[in-house]
């Protein structure tokens, strides 16, 4: 059984049950807000607030004093009393009555649940309803998710009161709910129809449309729009055509982080009246975006539109909103809270003024929604007083770090950055960090947060909010660094970013050598030679770094290796004019490797030789050759501490195989690695060494290597430009006549004949005989190389399978060509076959062949489980052959089901499921076989029949 906990929250009326309760038929407006009140439970306040005609002589109002609450679990329902007013409810002016009921109710479980309240009667007369409107019951809803997760959860409060909705023929209407969200969630709004429901029953037709409801502009012959701005809830009526009263109702949706976690509706009357009088227009400010910590000061101003008789009418200006302290007390928000200063009944035009210091509390993704409203005065109780309202909108954001400064340490290759202490100290707020290489000018809007990705920046590291200071480390020296920050702050609920911090941009200095080349010498597999070069010290500071000085070489076999050993001796230097920023490395395997260099430069202390720093590695050039039909493709890669892009490459190409004279052919221009690419066609475009040409034949071998051109683009570095030799690398041509696909053919399955054959029941080898031969020419008509030396098969189960190699075949001298495939579950398969010429060149696919099974699957009408040895179990007659998957069902004669198999091989001996004897008689059957065949969808063979079981 389930608990529950009910709970009545009563303010000043505790004897209110013992009242009997009479109908309202006054009903102009009302809505549902829901806060849960305990983070240990699912317990929530739920707050009825609705506006009532206070008609002279009626006592429906002062009997309104209970409001029955349904709240869509299915248990029941709490009758609440009016906290508000007294005994004669409150009067809020121009003939309305608010009224404020409070329940409190605990949920068992999370899910999602629909509070409902419903009221007889409405007003009489409203032209929209169907029937008579007061027989009508007033009704209202909000929707919401019970959910740990959502934490202390309120649904929206709709501030700006459903009253003052006069509205003239003619001319423009506009309400604006004022609906705002404390927790900071997503609004939208959407129209919906009024709805019913029973007072006093939580479950007969609750939440149905009310019977011939029609939208407001619906009523009258004269076309009109009434709409609802889904983003700012402005509730647009253009423009009335006939009096009368109307109801309509619309839903506040509550969105958070894309899901939609509440729906609450409100349901309001307009009068629609015809009068000399038009409404005052206000003006607000535009929206604005501000940090947290800027003060806002505004003045907002009305002006009364003249009548038709030239009358102009006083002006009062009012203001609601999250953010101000309401004279209940109620607060949305933390302090500070704006403030709203107007004198009651101006002359026209009106004024007043904005005031809000704002903090980090009110930091927060969404803006605030602030409604001011000008309502005119006029002077004759004959005429309605008219409002204009507008929202403006103002969003606090997180303010951005402000004095963000970066220092460098080049003998550490580090940067420390520090900031000023954030002045928003939230808990759970972290400080994100952002680098890039190169220093980027931007400035965001007042709007923009976050760092837009399109700047480059990478994040590097988050610190808490608390930290003023972060060291990045391992970065390279002689590169421009810039630094951004941005908070990503939270207040327990919600996150938003701040605006990004500025630039802090900074370069760490080179203090040491620099490498400057790593050139190979000769290409050999085991007596290789590479040049390495560098430079002495830069900007060192011989007074904190004493003599005598040492150079140490380290290399890494690889583009990439990390594995550094020391290769040169100890270096000793004075670092003067002398030969010793030079060493040429022997003994090495430059044909199959790369290699990557760097120097460790040491200084004198007060224990001996101190290594001061280690360069960045540098790598010798790597070159590809890829070869192609009578052209060869080169591809070179090195990664080295200069650039080498945006430079001009050189390519060169022995002269005569294995004369180790190389000519000079082309000149590359670089830009990005991506582009350290040559095609060789045999030109020679580089005139200056002499013209070899080449015809690049694919009964020839062409040897090249390339020399790098690179510069680190810093005038301290001497010389300016740096150039390197790749390996050498050789490569034949492919030839273009290339073999042509083989004409390929499969013995195939007679199937009529091979499933009546009853001797190949146990059959386990099933052979595929292919059959080829190779033409002299292409489809094309082109000539195709008769130089073949070998056939090569490739199989997959099916066509659109992935294909494998699966055998070779020497080509003899027939022209006629087989491979017999033997496999060991059946015989399907598709196949194609290439060719193969002497020089290694593999020609196109011949046609694809396939070869499929022959299904077979039969079964008979009686068997005899008798234990004989003859016909004791139910199979398939025949051979039941590539059975893939089998259910098969037995009925007895009632349509029981007695039998159930699934497999590939039937084999039942008569018992049911239980393994009992079945008793002899006659039984029906229903069988579906999905048969092994090039057609994975093939559809599945269904049997029916019956059986006759005998012993």
């Amino acid at each position: 059984m389930r608990f529950k906990q009910l709970y009545l929250f009563f303010i000043g009326l505790f004897l209110v049950f013992a009242t009997t309760e009479s109908f309202a038929t006054h009903m102009r407006g009302g809505e549902i807000s829901v806060k849960r009140i305990s983070s240990s439970s699912f317990t929530y306040e739920f707050t009825l607030t609705i506006y009532c005609d206070l008609n002279t002589g009626s006592v429906a109002w002062r009997d309104q004093i209970n409001a029955s609450f349904c709240f869509g679990d299915g248990i029941g329902s709490i009758k609440a009393p009016r906290i508000n007013g007294g005994g004669d409810g409150e009067n809020i002016g121009n003939g309305i009555g608010k009224g404020i009921y409070k329940a409190i109710y605990t949920y068992a479980g999370a899910a999602d649940y629909k509070v409902t309240v419903a009221i007889s009667n409405r007003n009489q007369g409203v032209r929209n309803i169907g029937g008579a409107s007061d027989a009508v019951a007033f009704y209202v809803e909000t929707i919401f998710k019970v959910n740990p997760g959502l934490g202390l959860n309120s649904t929206p409060v709709l501030l700006n009161p459903a009253v003052d909705l006069t509205a003239v023929v003619g001319q423009k209407f506009i309400h604006n709910p004022n609906a705002i969200d404390v927790d900071g969630d997503s609004l939208a709004y959407r129209l919906t129809f009024c709805r019913r429901g029973d007072q006093d029953n939580c479950t007969d037709r609750r939440g149905d449309a009310v019977p011939g409801f029609r939208q407001p502009n619906e009523v009258a012959a004269t076309p009109s729009s009434f709409t609802i701005n889904a983003l700012t809830g402005d509730l647009v009526w253009d423009v009335p055509q006939e009096i009368g009263l109307y109801n309509c109702a619309f839903y506040v949706e509550e969105w958070r982080n894309g899901v939609l976690i509440s729906v609450t509706q409100r349901d309001m009357q307009i009068e629609v009246k015809d009068a000399d009088n038009k409404p005052p227009v206000i003006k607000v400010p535009d929206d604005i975006c501000v940090e947290a910590g800027t003060l806002i000061n505004q003045t907002i101003t009305a002006t009364d539109t003249p009548a038709n008789s030239g009358r102009i009418d006083n002006i009062t200006l009012i203001s609601t909103g999250a953010v101000y302290r309401l004279p209940d007390g109620t607060t949305f928000i933390g302090p500070q809270y704006a403030t709203f200063t107007s004198a009651a009944n101006q002359a026209s035009p009106a004024s007043g003024r904005f005031v809000w210091q704002t903090g980090c509390n009110h930091i927060r993704e969404e803006p605030y929604d602030i409604l001011f409203k000008a309502q005119d005065l006029p002077r004759s109780a004959l005429i309605p007083s008219l409002v204009d309202s507008k929202i403006w909108k103002i969003r606090v954001v997180a303010p951005r770090i402000k004095n963000l400064k970066a220092t460098g340490d080049a003998g550490n290759k580090t940067i420390t950055l520090t900031w000023d202490s954030y002045t928003c100290q939230n808990a759970g707020s972290e400080i994100v960090i952002y680098r890039k290489e190169g220093c980027t000018a931007y400035t965001p809007d007042k709007c923009t947060t976050g760092l837009p990705r399109s700047l480059g920046y990478v994040e590097v590291a988050r610190v808490p909010v608390s930290a003023t200071t972060y060291v990045d480390k391992n970065l390279k020296r002689n590169t421009d660094y810039s630094y951004r920050t941005v908070v990503l702050f939270t207040n327990g609920i919600n996150k938003a970013e701040s605006i990004v911090s500025d630039q802090a941009c900074t370069n760490l200095p080179v203090q040491m050598s620099v490498m400057t080349n790593v050139s190979v010498d000769r290409t050999d597999a085991t007596n290789g030679e590479i040049t390495v070069k560098w430079t002495r010290p830069l900007g060192l500071d011989k007074n904190a770094f004493k003599g005598p000085y040492q150079y140490r070489l380290f290399r890494a076999t690889g583009l990439n290796g990390t594995n550094f050993t020391q290769v040169s001796p100890n270096i000793d230097t004075d670092l003067s004019g002398k030969a010793d920023t030079i060493y040429v490395d022997k003994n090495l395997n430059t044909t199959a490797n790369a290699y990557s260099y760097r120097i460790g430069f040491y200084y004198t202390s007060g224990t001996g030789l101190t290594l001061l720093d280690s360069t960045d590695k540098a790598s010798s050039v790597r070159l590809s050759a890829t070869p192609d039909k009578k052209i060869v493709r080169l591809s070179w890669q090195a990664i080295v501490p200069w650039r080498n892009e945006n430079q001009v490459h050189r390519v060169y190409r022995e002269t005569r195989s294995g004369s180790g004279v190389f000519n000079r052919i082309a000149d590359v221009p670089v830009t990005s690695a991506s582009t350290f690419t040559f095609t060789d066609t045999g030109a020679d475009t580089y005139v200056a060494d002499g013209l070899a040409i080449a015809t690049m034949s694919q009964d020839s071998t062409y040897c090249y290597k390339v020399e790098t051109v690179g510069t680190y683009g810093d005038s301290r570095i001497k010389p300016d430009l740096y150039y390197n030799f790749s390996q050498i690398i050789c490569a034949t041509p492919l030839s273009d006549i290339v073999p042509c696909p083989p004409q390929l053919t499969i013995d195939i399955l007679d199937c009529d004949k091979y499933t009546k054959d009853n001797f190949n029941c146990d059959l386990t080898s099933f052979e595929n005989k292919l059959t080829w031969t190779t033409p002299d020419k292409s489809a094309s008509g082109s000539d195709c190389t008769k130089d073949i030396v070998k056939y090569t098969i490739y199989y997959a189960e099916r066509s659109d399978a992935t294909f494998a190699k699966i055998g070779e075949v020497a080509s003899p001298t027939p022209p006629l060509q087989t491979f017999t495939h033997v496999k060991n579950d059946s015989y399907l398969g598709c196949y194609y076959v290439t060719s193969t010429d002497k020089y290694g060149t593999e020609s196109a696919p011949s046609n694809t062949v396939c070869k499929d099974n022959c299904p077979s699957f039969e079964l008979p009408n009686v068997f005899t489980p008798n234990g004989d040895g003859k016909n004791d179990v139910f199979q398939a007659i025949r051979c039941p052959r590539f059975v893939q998957n089998l259910t098969f069902s037995v009925y007895n004669r009632a349509g029981q089901k007695v039998y159930d198999y699934t497999g590939s091989k039937l084999s039942w001996n008569g018992t049911d499921t239980n393994g009992k004897e079945l008793p002899v008689g006659t039984y029906f059957y229903n069988a579906e076989a999905k048969f092994l065949t090039l057609d994975p969808n093939s559809p599945t063979v269904k049997l029916k029949g019956w059986i006759e079981l005998l012993r």
